[in-house]
């Protein structure tokens, strides 16, 4: 409860101080300084970062994860996964209609609907590839090492994903940490009520 508390207190955090003025010029500062950083192979590969947590690379990778988790003989975590999926982009939909930031009016590399905070790449992105991984390091035997190397693996993903919705100019630095954030909430107590429910259907099955 203490992360799930903590990172909620970020998010209302950062939603606090994106509207102080100096906190706006700061992340106009950013969002410009990231278009002298472009260029074509670098706009390339974060057009391609971008893309993986956008539907279109999600959705076919749930279908995938669904029908391995399925020929395992395992129902309760593709159905958490499709929650996750969809739960996530709810939110986010909701909090992106109470927040209404618009999104940076500089020269951005594509065009992006709907309003800026916060970030639905970066909180969709926490939550479902989140979720992927923990089910693969709660379900696999790997050594202790490889775990940290597979979660940091995870963490870098997410992480460039989020960096390239600023690199490409639609969002913020703020928009893509309360993504986060908010993304990371809603992962915990999915992950909680997940292994809650796991542990009721165990002790069920073992009786």
């Amino acid at each position: 409860m203490k992360k799930i508390a903590a990172f909620f207190l970020l998010f209302l955090l950062l939603a606090c101080i994106y509207r102080i003025d100096g906190v706006q010029h700061a992340e106009n500062f950013v969002v410009q300084k990231a278009e002298t950083w472009r260029s074509e192979p670098a706009t390339a590969v974060f057009l391609a970062v971008s893309d993986a947590g956008s539907i279109k690379a999600e959705y076919p990778v749930l279908l995938f994860a669904t029908f391995l988790l399925l020929l395992n003989k395992n129902v309760l975590a593709p159905a958490f996964l499709w929650i996750a999926f969809y739960s996530a982009r709810f939110l986010n939909t909701g909090l992106k209609d109470l927040f209404e930031r618009e999104r940076p009016s500089f020269h951005a590399v594509i065009d992006a609907a709907h309003y800026s905070f916060p970030s639905g790449h970066a909180m969709n992105s926490t939550v479902f590839y989140g979720f992927i991984c923990y089910l693969l390091l709660a379900n696999t035997s790997a050594a202790g090492r490889n775990k940290k190397k597979r979660f940091w693996a995870a963490v870098c993903f997410i992480g460039l994903i989020g960096l390239s919705r600023v690199y490409l100019g639609v969002h913020y630095a703020i928009d893509v940490a309360a993504g986060f954030s908010a993304g990371i909430v809603l992962l915990l107590i999915l992950i909680r009520l997940y292994e809650w429910l796991k542990r009721a259907i165990d002790k069920t099955s073992a009786t």
